[in-house]
């Protein structure tokens, strides 16, 4: 396939919304309706040409962001539908990185949803073209004037109606274009279309002065200037078009194609920023999309194929990409050939033989291609560094679980299959722990973790159980010590026989472990101190109350005794062992737990339900902040071991209308009581085991 347009002819359309309010379905009627598919695809039934992954069919919910393309009106569109559910918002995130428009999909009969108005927010800070769908026209308990109302109460008055529908419900048969004259008002409209139209196009004279002078004076204002001006008013932000659709029927579809390709955003319209070099006092730069000159695309999305590879989808903001081009990863600097360029309908893979500034495409077996990356075209003045594109954000995933095998022979490979599903997935991460040697994943929640671990069994046949992960605590002392332990054994033939005399002290949090040797007279000879110190070092490792790391310690050895026959160096590292033990237990031990900085964001509503939880999780709130939509902020700071599993609390608190954000702020002493539990359930863990 050649390409036979230009930029201005594309139209990128991310379709978006909460899960279950019909995007993927609306993505298959507007493939359908432009002819790019010859049968309409179906959620219900797993034919739908955009969720073609086993699991999404089996869920019957879209997991990752899909690629679709069609031609309308002489325009070029590529669609991306992405999830609807929180837990996959990564996914909705890299979509919306890589389009001019977004269709923000409100279900008719739920309405207004949690995550239709985060993605909505998102689409307003990237300066995207935003349009609504009041999707499912004909489902009971439709209420259009409802919507509409709630529409424009949660996102402004910049939301006007483009259509308005004739029925609802059961008796929902079309929609009405409100720019077009009507002679006369249906009765069966609940909007009358000159109510609408007075709306719209109030709204969109707003935003042009010579307009509104010409519709106050009472001139009448052509329908294709107003198209116009809507386009301008859209690029501003001032103006979000609201239609209706119903795809079961086939309703309204074709309306919401003729908006986006006449008032949609082409490439041109939306201003992207990138810096040069990775300088910290690097400035902005624009990067202005051009067919010719510089190449400049980013990587918004990756996925490991079974027959393919890997594949690296790119949105191209300038330049143009011909499987000859030589590429370069401005991160790693890795060289190659673009070698097969791919336009996808779903899973269909068409081949181009170029690509422009504005298109959305894919190429295989470039491995090292990361989501946020930027790639450039080799040769030019390489003197000159050259533009990367400004990273995608992602949200930092907050709920943790440890990762055990079925089989204990298959830890490496599981290792290996996560770290490829972390590789598509910006929001899920794994790693080995230091201190609790546990390998963690973590996911935006238990539904995301889910997902992670049937597509490792699905792909490659591998097995995990998981649970909440162990609490990476510190063991620390408050008071100075000393103690002494001879470890002496004889079991026929050379004996073992060492003794070792101890001091610990307390230092500054944060300055770590001291040793000094500070004995006199060769009570202990030169050649065992470090064995001493070894000893000592590994159970610094294994924690001498608790079985947690030891931090901020110092250890001075100031005697000891050998035997000219019965010493070794083991024997002095286990009897040193034995007497920092000791020596840590006359010292007033106490744990450290990791303590995290928290900001939650809810409903003003719920604010009093979650500073109350907060108390309980042991918290103290740090301050507080209303925001734009009812919302308001809480940020606090709690202890780890409080928030492991909060996700889920916070979700049935809120019914889903809450997120948190957490980071690492420093360490501080557990309660007593606290640690008196932890300590008895590690010497009841060992009892047995490990022999005095």
């Amino acid at each position: 396939m050649t390409t036979t347009y230009h930029i201005a002819d594309i139209r990128n359309v991310a379709l978006a919304g909460h899960g279950a309010s019909g995007k993927t379905s609306l993505a298959d009627a507007l493939l359908f309706a432009a002819g790019a598919t010859q049968r309409k695809g179906s959620v219900d039934d797993g034919t739908s040409t955009l969720d073609y992954d086993d699991e999404e069919k089996r869920r019957h919910f879209t997991i990752d962001c899909h690629l679709g393309h069609l031609a309308w009106n002489d325009k070029q569109v590529h669609l991306i539908d992405s999830p609807g559910y929180p837990d996959f918002i990564g996914n909705a995130l890299s979509a919306l990185a890589a389009v001019e428009n977004v269709v923000l999909a409100v279900s008719g009969p739920a309405g207004i949803e949690v995550n239709t108005r985060r993605l909505f927010n998102e689409a307003r800070r990237l300066s995207l073209g935003r349009f609504i769908a009041i999707t499912k026209m004909d489902a009971d308990n439709v209420d259009y004037r409802s919507d509409l109302e709630a529409i424009r109460e949660t996102f402004g008055n910049s939301c006007v109606p483009f259509n308005v529908p004739i029925g609802q419900g059961a008796s929902f048969s079309g929609v009405i274009d409100v720019l077009q004259t009507h002679d006369d008002d249906p009765a069966d409209c609940p909007l009358a279309p000159s109510e609408a139209y007075q709306m719209l196009v109030e709204q969109i004279v707003e935003t042009d002065e010579d307009l509104m002078t010409r519709y106050l004076e009472g001139e009448s204002i052509d329908v294709e200037e107003l198209r116009k001006a809507a386009h301008d008013a859209i690029a501003a932000g001032k103006l979000v078009p609201i239609l209706c659709v119903c795809t079961r029927k086939d309703l309204g579809v074709k309306e919401l194609l003729d908006l986006i390709t006449t008032c949609g955003l082409s490439p041109s319209d939306v201003h992207r920023f990138g810096t040069r070099g990775d300088d910290g006092d690097a400035s902005d730069e624009e990067i202005l999309p051009a067919e010719d000159g510089t190449l400049v695309a980013q990587v918004f999305k990756t996925s490991n194929d079974q027959f393919m590879g890997k594949l690296s989808f790119l949105r191209i903001l300038s330049g143009r990409i011909t499987p000859d081009t030589n590429l370069v990863n401005l991160r790693s600097g890795k060289t190659g050939k673009a070698g097969h360029v791919y336009v996808l309908q779903g899973k269909a893979q068409e081949e181009v033989s170029e690509a422009i500034a504005g298109d959305i495409v894919a190429i295989a077996k470039f491995d090292d291609l990361h989501v946020s990356d930027t790639v450039s075209n080799v040769g030019g003045n390489t003197s000159v560094r050259q533009l990367k594109v400004s990273p995608i954000k992602f949200p930092a995933p907050m709920v943790p679980r440890a990762v055990v095998p079925k089989a204990r022979e298959d830890e490496s490979k599981i290792s290996a299959g996560l770290a490829k599903i972390a590789d598509e997935d910006p929001t899920f991460t794994i790693r080995r722990d230091a201190q609790t040697h546990e390998l963690v994943i973590s996911g935006m929640s238990d539904l995301h973790l889910d997902v992670i671990q049937q597509r490792l069994k699905n792909r490659y046949k591998l097995e995990m159980t998981t649970h909440i992960p162990h609490v990476p605590y510190l063991e620390t002392i408050t008071t100075p010590a000393e103690a002494d332990y001879r470890h002496k054994k004889q079991t026929g033939g050379r004996g073992q026989f060492a003794e070792v005399h101890l001091r610990v002290r307390p230092v500054e949090r944060g300055k770590g472990f001291t040793f000094t040797d500070a004995v006199k007279g060769g009570t202990i000879p030169n050649q065992y101190i470090p064995a001493v110190e070894k000893g000592v070092r590994e159970r610094l490792d294994r924690g001498a109350v608790s079985g947690n790391q030891v931090v901020d310690v110092e250890v001075e050895v100031y005697f000891g005794k050998d035997h000219p026959v019965d010493s070794s160096e083991q024997a002095f590292k286990t009897a040193a062992d034995h007497a920092f033990r000791r020596a840590f237990e006359k010292a007033n031990p106490v744990l450290l737990e990791p303590i995290v900085s928290v900001e939650v964001t809810v409903p003003s509503a719920h604010f009093g339900d979650i500073s109350a939880d907060m108390s309980t999780r042991r918290g103290h709130i740090t301050g507080m902040e209303t925001l734009s939509a009812g919302q308001q902020t809480i940020q606090a700071v709690v202890p780890l071991a409080e928030m492991l599993s909060y996700a889920s609390t916070l979700k049935s608190m809120t019914s889903g209308h809450g997120s948190y954000t957490m980071e690492m702020h420093g360490y501080e002493a557990v309660p007593p009581n606290i640690q008196q539990q932890i300590v008895d359930r590690y010497q009841r863990s060992r009892a047995g085991v490990e022999e005095e």
